[in-house]
């Protein structure tokens, strides 16, 4: 009895490694969307087992909530200097740096962090010909004036690469 026991045990396992592989199997032609979406119904059914197996492959997919987890952040540094006085001047050379930005990474066709390699000081430099620390409060207009070059289109084009890239 105790050996037919054993022998009834040993199946289950063999059964239950046998079905995790054929489901990993399974689970590596999936496409993201349809990871996300077994994972999503993994967790509602609360099949913590299944569940695990699919975010595992998430992470090591790099998508869904994994995804740009081994990214480091893509944050702009802007720091004008203390002399600037007109309180809409950060806002207007925020977004002038931000569609020069926009506007280089079309040109490359390139998914990069919109600020790596093109820091603010570099803007400025390229677009006004002088350093940070020499910005005015008489230098709005020229930024509102690159701010506003092909603005709706660039912004328009930059949406179509970012969804581009999130696809990928």
């Amino acid at each position: 009895m105790m050996r037919r026991a054993s022998h009834h045990v040993a199946a289950v396992v063999v059964m239950v490694c046998f079905t995790s592989f054929a489901a990993a199997q399974d689970i590596a032609t999936f496409s993201d969307v349809q990871l996300i979406e077994e994972t999503r119904e993994a967790v509602g059914a609360q099949d913590a087992e299944t569940a695990l197996v699919l975010l595992t492959e998430m992470q090591r997919r790099g998508t869904g909530i994994f995804a740009a987890a081994d990214r480091p952040s893509c944050e702009e540094v802007i720091d004008l200097p203390e002399g600037i006085t007109d309180w809409k001047f950060r806002a207007v050379a925020r977004q002038a740096y931000f569609r020069v930005a926009m506007s280089r990474r079309l040109e490359e066709g390139s998914c990069a962090c919109l600020f790596d390699g093109f820091s603010f000081d570099a803007f400025v430099t390229a677009a006004l010909g002088k350093s940070t620390a020499e910005l005015t409060d008489a230098d709005r207009p020229a930024l509102e004036r690159i701010r506003d070059e092909d603005r709706r289109a660039t912004e328009a084009r930059f949406r179509e690469l970012e969804q581009s890239c999130r696809a990928k």
